[in-house]
């Protein structure tokens, strides 16, 4: 109950700031070690994000979260890009990855099957149209995705 709530409360604090800059909060983790908080903020933006731009973040939180004092013990901070691994959940996630391939895992079944590849075609608030080969259009809504996550492509 207590992690949900300091999560939460990072999170109010650490988004405005990070949107002011032109990023957005992908994630953001919290895990208690040895004592201590782990704080992990996933950052990106439209262009991506560099070595520099964590850096720079990175001693920005670390000032408002101890001048805020939201966490009372020691913690470490880690600001890093979401990866090419990253799990792709809102419609914004999977608009950035139009005409790619992605792999999209499912809650419960479509047409007797729980996950997908296939390219992006479309994107909506509600729905989420990928062209899967051989280049059918499959039409699945949004809220039943788990999860989806970029498929690497090889030529």
């Amino acid at each position: 109950m207590y992690r949900e709530t300091l999560r939460q409360s990072v999170a109010d604090t650490v988004e405005p700031l990070l949107q002011t800059q032109g990023f957005e909060l992908v994630e953001l983790q919290l895990q208690q070690r040895k004592g201590q908080w782990l704080v992990r903020v996933f950052a990106d933006a439209e262009g991506g994000i560099s070595l520099e731009d964590c850096r720079r973040l990175s001693l920005e939180i670390g000032q408002v979260l101890d001048a805020d004092d939201l966490i009372s013990t020691s913690y470490v901070l880690e600001v890093s890009s979401p990866g090419l691994d990253r799990p792709l959940r809102t419609a914004r996630d999977f608009q950035r990855q139009r005409q790619r391939m992605v792999t999209v895992f499912l809650q419960s079944p479509l047409m007797g099957q729980t996950q997908y590849t296939g390219r992006v075609a479309a994107v909506t608030e509600a729905h989420l149209v990928l062209h899967v080969p051989p280049d059918a259009p499959l039409t699945i809504p949004l809220p039943q995705v788990n999860h989806g996550v970029v498929a690497l492509e090889f030529k």
